[in-house]
């Protein structure tokens, strides 16, 4: 809607704007989440004969076997990746765990993004990233604002 709109547009010049005193794209460290399905077979074109009628493949099943993945992320490339058990979601208590394996993993894959300068955390507004528990671990970093 408009509204929305128009806070985007405030967002991207703050951030604009902040970027022409301050270049930070290379302090952004992201995350996000993905089902992996374990069939994730394509449909593939057959070769028949005239007379031949096509072998159909089975559809996927409603209830699949699959498994989440949390990726962090900077420009320089993958800071930190983890499987989630099967049944197991992101909670608060998840994410700031993972949040504490990225920063100890960050110190080791590219020590001159800590010891110079503080990184930002680029994240959506999934509940996760907004319980109490997360906005108190966030108070270490510094979260760059996402635009609705």
């Amino acid at each position: 809607n408009e509204k929305q709109k128009q806070k985007r547009l405030v967002a991207c010049l703050m951030l604009l704007s902040r970027y022409k005193c301050d270049p930070f794209l290379h302090r952004i460290i992201t995350c996000d989440e993905k089902w992996i399905q374990y069939d994730n077979r394509k449909r593939s074109a057959q070769w028949l004969d005239k007379d031949e009628s096509p072998k159909h493949a089975p559809k996927r099943g409603i209830h699949q076997k699959k498994l989440m993945v949390s990726v962090w992320w900077s420009s320089a490339g993958v800071v930190h990746y983890e499987f989630m058990k099967p049944g197991s979601s992101i909670t608060a208590e998840v994410y700031c765990r993972q949040l504490d394996q990225m920063m100890q993993k960050i110190k080791e894959k590219q020590p001159r993004l800590v010891n110079r300068s503080t990184p930002m955390l680029l994240q959506d507004k999934a509940r996760p990233h907004t319980a109490q528990m997360t906005v108190e671990k966030l108070q270490e970093l510094e979260v760059l604002h996402h635009p609705p």
